[in-house]
């Protein structure tokens, strides 16, 4: 294809007039997933996009993404989209990516992170989220971003549409995810997966999210956020408030398959505890049951 030059805002207008209208035809379906209103802003922008390029085709659709300015690139803010082959068809902030394949893109951490854009879209999946470092415009250093991807489609071919953003709060949703995906590990290699969890390009480890895995004795086997207390019986292990964690999340699951279980816990790096909210998931594995979770840390009380 030809790669197109920015629109003149005599163009862009009504494309942004058709952004504002499909953002507020959507927001109610994400205020019931997502949390967060950063979250929320994000998926519209790529729900408006994957609608103007049905709706105007990708050639149009790509000349109003590569404008700069709001809505579609400001700031840190950028829409890109690939052919399903992992090939840029457009990239505003780096437009040395267009006409490229970016299959063999990793983050510092192994993470082939244009693959997992795809992968989230696999078979009859419309969208998905991966998590992954990069750089900001402009600084080399790395940080975290999660990116949110979505199907898109013209009279043309089907396409990957996607925008991020950096240190995006951690939504429940990424965490759940998070330990599905651990949980078909275990199921698939049994206690052999956790040498795969560790893996660091994996992503069970993201922002100050991080995978746990206990067995039902008390033995913590995996913990990616204090790998010091692998090996460790945690059965009797109080909270701030003398609340039993472990016992807790195995109670919980003595009738329910999954659940969500509060108390307070340090993030990584700090000593300090902190609200956190965990979503546990049980999966026997020989006879033996194990608790897998992961967590999100809940705001401070103003």
């Amino acid at each position: 294809m030809r790669f197109p030059q920015p629109l003149s805002p005599e163009r862009l207008l009504p494309l942004v007039c058709t952004l504002l209208l499909l953002s507020g035809a959507s927001s109610s379906a994400t205020e019931e997933v997502y949390e967060f209103e950063e979250t929320r802003q994000l998926v519209q922008r790529v729900v408006a996009a994957a609608d103007l390029i049905a709706d105007e085709g990708l050639e149009i659709a790509c000349e109003a993404f590569q404008t700069p300015g709001p809505p579609w690139f400001f700031d840190e803010v950028y829409v890109f989209v690939l052919d399903l082959d992992g090939e840029a068809l457009c990239h505003p902030a780096q437009p040395q990516f267009q006409g490229r394949s970016l299959l063999e893109m990793r983050d510092p951490h192994g993470k082939p992170v244009v693959r997992n854009f795809l992968a989230e879209l696999e078979g009859d999946e419309v969208d998905g989220w991966v998590h992954y470092l990069w750089p900001r415009p402009g600084d080399p250093t790395f940080y975290w971003k999660s990116t949110y991807v979505r199907k898109a489609q013209d009279s043309e071919a089907t396409y990957v549409v996607g925008s991020g953003l950096y240190e995006l709060p951690t939504e429940r949703s990424f965490v759940v995810e998070q330990v599905k995906d651990a949980e078909a590990l275990v199921l698939e290699y049994g206690t052999d997966a956790f040498d795969l969890l560790r893996e660091r390009w994996r992503g069970f480890r993201f922002l100050d999210a991080y995978l746990f895995v206990m067995e039902e004795n008390g033995i913590e086997h995996v913990n990616l956020g204090f790998p010091e207390l692998e090996g460790l019986n945690l059965l009797d292990f109080q909270d701030t408030t003398g609340k039993l964690v472990s016992r807790e999340m195995l109670r919980r699951l003595e009738d329910y398959e999954d659940g969500w279980i509060e108390y307070q816990w340090p993030r990584p790096g700090q000593i300090q505890p902190s609200a956190k909210s965990s979503y546990v998931r049980g999966v026997e594995v020989e006879g033996t049951l194990y608790v897998i979770g992961a967590g999100v840390y809940l705001p401070s009380p103003p």
